[in-house]
């Protein structure tokens, strides 16, 4: 019984450490729920989206044709961390990350250029783009 207590302990160590450094790598100005729109001027073709990221480093974002979001084109889930302007996305069951640089322009608007895209992105160009705050009651 003793060995099963300190495999135990060790585990809840190890999880307990890797939680903490994740919330380390996840900016706080960046939690909650936002949306998007790359427009057609730029390199890709324009897309809407509206995204959350919560303080545990997950993320769920929802994708459309039209800036109205009525042309529902997928969804995707995954894990963030964001620090000191360097933001990268793991989405799930995808090798590769998104990498993006950002700056808050202020409390609820975010300026983000996309600088390496994964291999299953639909525009593998840089592109920016501008991300706003969804205000929820709460």
């Amino acid at each position: 019984m003793n060995r099963l207590s300190y495999l135990a302990s060790t585990f809840l160590l190890i999880s307990l450490h890797c939680t903490a450094a994740s919330a380390a790598d996840i900016d706080p100005a960046l939690v909650g729920q936002w949306t998007g729109t790359r427009d057609a001027e730029g390199p890709c073709q324009p897309l809407s989206w509206n995204v959350s990221f919560d303080a545990a480093g997950q993320f769920k974002i929802a994708f459309y044709q039209d800036p109205e979001k009525t042309q529902f084109i997928q969804s995707e889930s995954g894990t963030w961390t964001a620090k000191e302007g360097n933001w990268v996305m793991h989405t799930a069951g995808v090798d590769k990350p998104d990498v993006y640089t950002y700056r808050l322009l202020d409390a609820d608007t975010l300026e983000v250029v996309n600088t390496q895209a994964s291999p299953a992105s639909d525009c593998q160009s840089d592109y920016r783009f501008v991300e706003r705050r969804v205000k929820t009651d709460r």
